[in-house]
């Protein structure tokens, strides 16, 4: 039935791509829990595993049938905005490049443009306060090892705290991984879907962090960034037990000035 969608929001080139990805492939993915993926209000921010290239085409195409007419923007690699067929598809989901790695093929390199990652977490930010929906890969890379999650990249908790935007994890398993000792390049997908993530506690005390005149630049900073972390190691938690892979990382330390904040935070709380 994905070929009957309406779909009106997409454009007919998209639209045409989408209903034949899942008329092709529809039937290799199996969904688990998607009643909180459709009862899930926008704009919300989707996390995923990152295991091959081909897994890509199936999961995003099912978004936008299941969530028909809702926004979504994906963060890359800027290396695949360069390849013809990845840019024309990659233009079909809005996408938001990163710039911090060369070129897996030398020949793009020339076209490597710079943006830091504050452009990057700017971008992704705008188009959460336009609802529109955001897709990111927080391994920052493929992880083609079949047990085990790479670290997650702190940025992903950044984007979270600071847009106060809902997390909805979502782990990608291919269940062949196991009996063949690898990530099979194609082959059935499981995609489960968790409930949503909201740090209402880390977000008050990163907006508590930034108010805070006695702290200087640099342990701000630093307060940041250990809260970028803790958001990030619980969404990676998360998509561990959602893709069935281990995340061998230890959860980050609370320095003793944060502790002090989280505590005022929850006096302040239980006061009301």
């Amino acid at each position: 039935m994905a070929f009957l969608q309406p779909l009106p929001h997409l454009d007919p080139q998209t639209r045409l791509l989408v209903r034949s990805v899942m008329m092709l492939f529809g039937r290799f993915l199996k969904i688990d829990n998607e009643a909180t993926l459709i009862k899930t209000p926008d704009p919300v921010i989707f996390v995923f595993n990152h295991n091959n290239y081909w897994e890509i085409l199936p999961v995003v195409s099912y978004l936008l049938t299941t969530r028909p007419g809702k926004k979504l923007a994906f963060v890359s690699d800027w290396m695949f905005g360069r390849l013809p067929f990845f840019r024309w598809f990659l233009q079909r989901i809005d996408p938001i490049y990163t710039y911090r790695k060369t070129a897996r093929f030398a020949v793009l390199d020339k076209h490597q443009e710079k943006a830091d990652g504050e452009a990057v977490c700017q971008a992704c930010i705008d188009r959460l306060q336009n609802r529109q929906n955001l897709g990111i890969f927080p391994e920052g890379t493929r992880n083609q090892d079949p047990h085990r999650l790479r670290r997650g990249r702190k940025g992903v908790g950044e984007i979270v705290l600071k847009s106060g935007v809902p997390v909805l994890p979502a782990g990608i398993d291919f269940p062949q991984r196991i009996t063949k000792g690898r990530i099979p390049f194609f082959s059935p997908i499981i995609l489960r879907f968790g409930s949503p993530l909201i740090f209402p506690e880390e977000g008050a005390v990163y907006q508590a962090v930034a108010r805070d005149t006695r702290c200087s630049s640099l342990e701000r900073r630093k307060l940041h960034l250990f809260l970028n972390a803790r958001v990030t190691h619980r969404i990676m938690e998360e998509l561990a037990r959602l893709s069935g892979k281990a995340y061998p990382y230890a959860a980050p330390k609370t320095p003793a000035m944060a502790q002090q904040f989280f505590e005022n935070i929850s006096r302040k709380g239980a006061s009301l």
